[in-house]
């Protein structure tokens, strides 16, 4: 029995032994095609077999690392590619991803927090949705609540912070803006008064056209007024009674309007006023606050040096024109590039030839004695050529020289400077000035201080650049060229100076952009000859040569300046309505002329001039109304525009015979719409006469005079194409004919009707 248990474990043993072998040769095979699978970039087939290879060897920690490593890499380039797809808001496809990374990794964090991202940004579209809505519908208010819970959980929510913007922009644009009569009210009314009450007058007024007119209690009862208009709009009929009775109106809202007396008491009581800042890029601020101040009388402003910005508050209008004269005056200035060219030209030449002979001889008597220079009185006596030496050994010198030289000395440096800025080059060395002040005491040596001073050597260029608006520049150009000529030591303070040779010019140049000019002709011109002759000998012709050195020595330097300016940022050409505008009268400030707009004739008569009235002259005569003609002008045209759009509007108008002339007034709104361009149709033929066809565009007041002299063509056409771009939202522009003229062959009107309206909702 013991045997056989022992043969049993034996076998058991060796069947362990075997199946532990397989094993391992099936985890060796798994982890090897799995890697051949990663690879070649079949990332999950991969990881499929190395998990069956860990699975396979669980003892080999080299099997389950290598299925770890790699199901974690594939794991990140997965989450990576999910995260894009949800950057670009393809949320179904993200989803998918973060789906099959969970297959591959149930465990795996990124995966499940995307998952619970995605559904986020799914709540979060729809309240967006919901939010935009609400905008486009006009309930602002609504819109900003329902962003609430978005930036709660994700304050960084881009499209949520750019709606949100969107409302901001919106409300921040019904807040600034001016209160203005409705395009009702702007419509042609008739009125006939003599020596009239001017409330009576204002109240004829308001029941015919509608309006709401509230009189100030100041507003003496006995104001007399006599006005008579014909065809002109409501808004400009009451401009016309305050200007004769000095009164000033507010618009309450859209059909109502408060008078009051203009007087400085009341307009402080009234008249709203607005705070701007203006940002300053290039303008000084300093001196903008005092154009203002000069200009516009503006008291209440404030100059934030710091941000370089102006603040101020002050009527409207008196803020459209501050902001035409910062637009007029905050310019950059023109920079100039300035290429220079310093050339220096050495020449030299040095010879020395002839015979050096000693200059002095000296003879000495000496003594017996070596070296003694002393002689006694015997040896005085017998004095002879033995005892006479002399000082210094006789010789002569035979001197050959012949030198040349020449030396360019180039700079070319490149400076940028400002218009109307200095700007300085040095190019050189500075050398240092030693000075040594000695202080005498009482006892012991005298104490000496030194003082190093340093001195420019070399080239200093100073450059002033003034840019014209013609591109041309003007140059102040100041130049010098110094160099150590040599060195003065003082022996007795110890003190070393230097003699410096210089050169300088000072001029100004005008020239364009891109022109060069040279400058030359700094030119020294030294010829030094020296002569070391033998006394008598030397001079004599011929010979005298033997007996003399000559040595002749020339140098020639010249300075050629060659500078060329290159204008970066030329002066910018405003636009005529940015240098001329109308700015009102000297007590009231207005952005523009208190004119009528062209709609008929009007005659004012003074109070003082007018005559008795009857009851009936007393009471307003409304024009009798006409038959009304055949609307044959129609729009055609988008209604619907995003801003940056260009956007064409086309009056079309139908077949009418015996038309020579057609004239328009267009209006728009200068805030949301900007006139591009004006071309006529293909309805009228238009003569080749310059006044065949013109058009005035002003941007400022949102109008457009167009006239056309010609032939009608006799069939439906175009008679006009309009261009927009359009710059600002808003739910309704309307784009209007508050006239239109027609005229037949002989020069006769014609009756015609505007069309209505045309609307143009804008969105961002």
């Amino acid at each position: 029995m013991h045997g056989y248990s022992l043969e049993f474990r034996r076998a058991a043993a060796l069947l362990l032994l075997v199946a532990a072998t397989v094993a391992g040769c099936a985890g060796q095979r798994l982890h090897r095609e799995g890697m051949e699978l990663m690879e070649q970039g079949h990332a999950e087939e991969g990881l499929v077999k190395l998990e069956q290879a860990s699975k396979a060897a669980p003892d080999n920690l080299s099997y389950r690392t290598a299925w770890l490593r790699n199901r974690e890499r594939t794991a990140n380039r997965l989450a990576a590619a999910a995260n894009g797809e949800r950057a670009a808001g393809r949320l179904d496809a993200a989803q998918g991803i973060y789906e099959h990374i969970l297959k591959l990794d149930p465990d795996n964090d990124r995966a499940r927090l995307g998952l619970e991202e995605l559904a986020a940004d799914r709540r979060h579209a729809a309240m967006i949705e919901a939010a935009r809505n609400l905008l486009q519908n006009g309930d602002p208010d609504a819109a900003r609540a329902a962003l609430k819970p978005i930036f709660l959980e994700n304050p960084k929510h881009g499209q949520a912070i750019l709606l949100q913007r969107q409302i901001d922009e919106q409300a921040a644009k019904v807040l600034m803006a001016e209160p203005s009569l409705r395009t009702t009210f702007k419509k042609p009314v008739t009125l006939q008064f003599r020596d009239a009450n001017v409330k009576l007058v204002f109240e004829a007024l308001s029941r015919t056209s509608g309006i709401n007119v509230l009189l100030d209690k100041d507003v003496k009862p006995d104001i007399k007024t006599s006005i008579f208009v014909k065809d002109v709009s409501v808004e400009d009929a009451i401009d016309l009674i305050l200007l004769q009775s000095q009164l000033e109106r507010k618009i309450i809202s859209d059909n109502t309007v408060f008078i009051y007396p203009n007087t400085p008491a009341k307009l402080k009581d009234y008249q709203d006023l607005k705070i701007r800042s203006f940002h300053l890029t290039n303008a000084d601020p300093k001196q903008m606050l005092t154009m203002i101040k000069t200009l516009l009388k503006t008291k209440d402003i404030f100059v934030h040096e710091k941000t370089n910005s102006l603040v101020m508050r002050d009527t409207p209008e008196a803020l459209r024109l501050a902001e035409k004269m910062v637009a007029d005056q905050d310019i950059a200035d023109p920079e100039v590039m300035l290429e220079v060219e310093v050339l220096e030209i050495s020449r030299s030449r040095l010879s020395e030839i002839g015979i050096k002979y000693p200059s002095q001889l000296t003879f000495t008597a000496q003594g017996a004695a070596a070296g003694a220079d002393a002689l006694t009185v015997n040896e005085l006596r017998s004095l002879n050529g033995g005892n006479i030496v002399t000082s210094p050994a006789l010789s002569a010198t035979l001197n050959l020289l012949l030198q040349d030289g020449d030396t360019n000395l180039l700079a070319s440096p490149r400076i940028r400077a400002r218009n109307r800025e200095k700007a300085k080059i040095m190019i050189g060395d500075r050398v240092p000035v030693i000075t040594n002040a000695v202080t005498p005491v009482t006892t012991g040596t005298p104490v000496i201080t030194g003082n190093v001073q340093y001195l420019d050597v070399g080239l200093k260029l100073e450059v002033e650049p003034e840019v014209h608006m013609d591109n041309e520049v003007s140059i102040k150009v100041s130049m010098e060229v110094s160099s150590i000529v040599k060195e003065v030591l003082n022996a007795v303070s110890g003190t070393l100076a230097y003699q410096v040779g210089t050169r300088n010019t000072s001029t100004v140049l005008r020239l364009k952009d891109g022109e060069t000019q040279i400058l030359a002709g700094l030119i020294n011109d030294e010829d030094r000859n020296t002569a070391s002759k033998v006394p008598g000998i030397g001079d004599l012709p011929l010979i005298g040569r033997l007996f003399a050195s000559h040595r002749d020595n020339g140098s020639k330097t010249e300075i050629v300046l060659s500078i060329t300016p290159r204008v970066v940022g030329n002066h910018r050409y405003p636009d005529a309505r940015e240098v001329e505008y109308w700015s009102g009268t000297e007590s009231s400030l207005r952005s523009n002329q208190l004119v009528l707009k062209p709609l008929g004739t009007v005659a004012v008569s003074s109070t003082s001039n007018a005559s008795p009235a009857t009851p009936a002259a007393r009471t307003p005569v409304a024009a009798a109304p006409a038959a009304t003609p055949p609307q044959p002008f129609t729009w055609l045209g988008p209604k619907q525009a995003k801003v940056g759009d260009r956007i064409g509007l086309m009056l079309n108008a139908k077949a009418q015979q015996g038309v020579s002339g057609l004239g328009l007034l267009v209006g728009f709104d200068p805030a949301v719409l900007k006139a591009a361009d004006v071309t006529a149709g293909d309805w009228m033929r238009t003569d080749n006469s310059p006044s065949g066809f013109t058009k005035t565009i002003d941007q400022a007041s949102g109008q457009i005079v167009v006239d056309m002299k010609g032939v009608a063509a006799g069939n439906d056409g175009s008679a006009v194409i309009l261009m927009f771009d359009v710059t600002a939202a808003t739910p309704q522009s309307p784009v209007t004919v508050s006239r239109i003229n027609l005229s037949g062959a002989g020069g006769e009107s014609l009756a015609s009707m505007p069309p209505a309206p045309h609307f143009i909702s804008v969105t961002q």
